[in-house]
C-alpha cells in the first residue's frame, strides 16, 4: 500500500511537471512579446528636439540680421550684430546674444544718455524764439535715432538758420480750424500709441498754437517714439528669451544624456530632471507664445490706426499738411503691418517649441513609469 502510494505520487509530480514546463514557457515567450510591442518611449534628442534646436539656431540668427540693419537700434548694436551675422558662424551668434548684445546696447545707452544731456543743454543755454531753441527743444522729446541726427547734424543746421535769419525761428504754422482741434483731441483718446495720446493730449490742453505744432512737429516725434520703444523692447525680448530657451534645451539634452548612460537611482534622478526642465521650457515658451500674441494685438491696432488716419487725410479739408500726413500714414500702415506678421510668426514658433517641449516631458513620465514596473 505504502509503495503503491509513492508510486502514485511520484508518478503524479511527473505528470505535474510535464503539464506545467510548457505553460510556464508559453508565458514567458508571452510576456517577452508584449513586451516587445510595447517599446520605451524615445528620449527627446533622438527625435524633434534635435530639429527644435536647429529651428531656434535659425531663428537666433533671423533676430540677429533684423537687428543689424533695423533703424529702430542703435548704431553699436546694429554694427555688432552685423559683424555676428556675416561671420556665419553659429557660436559667433551666440555669443552676441550670450554677452555682445547687452555690451552693445551699454556702449548705446551711454551715447544716447550724452545725446539727451547735450540736447538739454542746447535747449536751456539758447536764445527764446530761435531755430536752435526750438529744434533743440522738439529733439529733446524726440526717439534716440532722431536724437542722435539732431546732434550729428540738426543742431549744425539749426545754428546756420539763426545766423541767417537773426536768431528768429521762421516757423510758418498753418491756420487751424476746428476739426484740426476735434482730431487731435479724438488722437489723444483712441491712438494705440502711448506716446502720441500724450502729446495729443498736451497740445489740446494749449492754445491754438499748440495744437497746429502737433500737426507740424510733434505727432511725428509721438509716432516714431512709439515704433521705436515697440520694436527695441520686442527685439529685446526676444534675444532673452531665445538665450534662455536655448541653455535651457541644452540642459534638458544633457540630463536625458546622463540618464541614458546610467541606471538604477541614478537614472530615475537624471530622468526627473530632464523633465523639470522640459516643463519648464513649456511654460516659458507658451509664455514667450502669449506674449508675442499681444505683441502682434498692439502691431495690428497701429496698423488700423493708421490706415484710419490715410482715409481721414484723403477726405480732410482743412489747411493742414494733409498729402504729407497721407505719405506718413500709408507707410506707417506697412511698416506696422510688417512688425505684426513677425510678431504673428514668432508667437507660432515658441508655441511649437512649447509643444515639442510637453511631448519631452511626457516622454519622460513615461519612461520613468516603464522603469517602475520592470524594477
Amino acid at each position: 500500500m505504502g509503495d503503491l502510494a509513492r508510486h502514485m505520487d511520484s508518478g503524479g509530480m511527473d505528470m505535474g511537471r510535464h503539464t506545467l514546463m510548457p505553460a510556464l514557457v508559453a508565458a514567458v515567450l508571452a510576456a517577452a512579446f508584449v513586451g516587445a510591442a510595447q517599446p520605451a518611449p524615445a528620449f527627446a534628442d533622438s527625435s524633434f528636439m534635435i530639429m527644435a534646436a536647429v529651428d531656434l539656431t535659425a531663428d537666433m540668427r533671423d533676430t540677429v540680421w533684423k537687428l543689424s540693419y533695423n533703424p529702430a537700434m542703435p548704431p553699436e548694436l546694429q554694427a555688432a550684430a552685423y559683424v555676428a551675422f556675416v561671420s556665419n558662424d553659429d557660436a559667433k551668434i551666440r555669443a552676441f546674444v550670450r554677452t555682445g548684445y547687452s555690451e552693445a546696447m551699454g556702449r548705446a545707452k551711454a551715447r544716447e544718455d550724452s545725446n539727451t544731456w547735450f540736447i538739454g543743454e542746447i535747449h536751456r543755454t539758447s536764445i527764446p524764439g530761435s531755430e536752435v531753441h526750438g529744434s533743440s527743444g522738439e529733439a529733446a522729446v524726440a526717439s534716440k535715432a532722431a536724437q542722435e541726427v539732431y546732434v550729428q547734424s540738426g543742431y549744425e543746421r539749426a545754428q546756420e538758420l539763426d545766423r541767417l535769419n537773426d536768431n528768429k525761428r521762421q516757423e510758418r504754422l498753418t491756420r487751424l480750424a476746428k476739426e484740426d482741434r476735434d482730431y487731435v483731441a479724438r488722437l489723444a483718446v483712441d491712438d494705440p500709441g502711448l506716446q502720441v495720446r500724450a502729446l495729443a493730449q498736451s497740445a489740446i490742453n494749449g492754445d491754438d498754437r499748440s495744437v497746429a505744432l502737433f500737426f507740424k512737429y510733434y505727432w511725428k516725434i509721438g509716432a516714431d517714439l512709439d515704433k521705436e520703444r515697440f520694436i527695441r523692447s520686442t527685439l529685446q525680448q526676444n534675444v532673452i528669451w531665445q538665450d534662455r530657451i536655448r541653455l535651457l534645451t541644452e540642459s534638458a539634452l544633457a540630463a536625458e544624456k546622463a540618464e541614458r548612460e546610467s541606471s538604477g537611482e541614478l537614472a530615475r534622478k537624471h530622468r526627473q530632471d530632464a523633465k523639470n526642465t522640459w516643463e519648464r521650457i513649456d511654460r516659458e515658451a507658451g509664455q514667450s507664445s502669449v506674449d508675442w500674441l499681444a505683441e502682434q494685438g498692439k502691431a495690428d491696432a497701429q496698423a488700423s490706426a493708421w490706415a484710419r488716419i490715410a482715409e481721414h487725410a484723403r477726405n480732410a479739408q482743412s489747411e493742414q499738411d494733409w498729402a504729407e500726413i497721407l505719405r506718413r500714414a500709408n507707410e506707417s500702415n506697412t511698416s506696422w503691418a510688417d512688425e505684426a506678421r513677425w510678431a504673428q510668426g514668432e508667437a507660432a514658433k515658441w508655441q511649437v517649441i512649447a509643444e515639442q517641449a510637453r511631448k519631452a516631458a511626457a516622454d519622460a513620465v513615461e519612461r520613468d513609469l516603464g522603469g517602475s514596473l520592470t524594477s
